[in-house]
Order: C-alpha cells, then structure tokens, then sequence
C-alpha cells in the first residue's frame, strides 16, 4: 500500500443551518457515510483538509459543523461543495459487502474475459443493488446477486460476472 492518501466524495454540503456556519450535508449513500466528530475530511474545491467539529441528524440531510466555519458569511462559502473523505477512516465491511464507490468505475468482463463496459452507477432497490453498466453508446443493468455476480477485484478493478439470458436485451446470449 502506499501511502498516498485515496480522498473519496461521500456527499456534498447544502444551504447553512443557523447563523452559527453549519451547513445541510446530503450523502451520495443513501446508508449514510459513518462521519464521526474529529475526523478530517477535504473540501473539492478547497483544496485544504478541515476537522469535523459535529454531525448530528437521524436521516438526510445531516446539519454538519466544520471546524472554523462560524459564521453564516463564511458557511456560505462552502455551498455546494463536494466533501471528500479519507479511504481509511471507512469502517471495515464485511467479507462480500463494498461501498458503492469501490465498485463504480469497475471494468466488467464476463467469465470468458470479454469486456462489457464500466459500472457508472449503483442503484440502491431495497433487496439488491443494480449496477449500470455503461459500453460505448449503450447500457444496461447488472444485479448484485450471487449467481451473476461471480467475482470482484478491487484490486485489479474488474467485475466478472456469469452471462444468464435476458441480461443484453439486444443480445442473444
């Protein structure tokens, strides 16, 4: 491993909240991005790293406190901008289990090694997530379950996934 520190979006910061510069904070996760108090995270367009001083809400949007940021002048600074968190302050998940960014951007293959295009999305449905797949002009959905989903290596970034009929609609499997 080395010891570039990989900086992931993990929501983005809304309108202020209050006089006192806390901000509305949305998660690109719908399970919500495990922030604690103190931990550094960076600003997209700032490029400075900035302390968590207080996250506090039970759903989105979560009221967040930067450190320094106590004013409604300066919170308004921050509008719209991406918040990025550091990979290694992610909790461990469970063997099978990946955050949504670790998968979007994967290159898929099916198990004969034939590349089929690069997830661009995961959508959450309830009982299992589906990955857009995007191939040149076309796309299609892939579902996370266990008999079409074979493998995933992060690190070499592929998917590899077992062909069942139906998944190309336009092409006979």
């Amino acid at each position: 491993m080395s010891n570039d520190t990989h900086w992931v979006p993990v929501g983005k910061l809304a309108r202020t909240h209050g006089l006192r510069g806390e901000l509305k904070f949305y998660p690109h996760d719908s399970e919500g991005v495990e922030f604690s108090e103190g931990q550094v995270v960076q600003l997209e367009g700032i490029a400075k790293e900035i302390k968590v001083q207080s996250i506090r809400g039970a759903n989105a949007p979560f009221i967040i406190k930067l450190e320094g940021i106590d004013s409604i002048e300066s919170a308004k600074l921050l509008t719209g901008q991406e918040v990025l968190a550091n990979r290694e302050d992610f909790p461990s998940l469970p063997e099978g289990e990946y955050y949504r960014f670790e998968i979007e951007g994967l290159a898929v293959f099916d198990e004969d090694g034939t590349p089929h295009g690069v997830i661009e999305e995961v959508i959450p449905t309830g009982s299992n997530d589906v990955y857009v797949v995007r191939n040149g002009d076309s796309e299609w959905m892939l579902p996370m379950i266990d008999s079409v989903v074979k493998s995933i290596d992060l690190e070499q970034g592929k998917l590899i996934f077992h062909r069942i009929e139906g998944l190309f609609e336009d092409a006979p499997v």
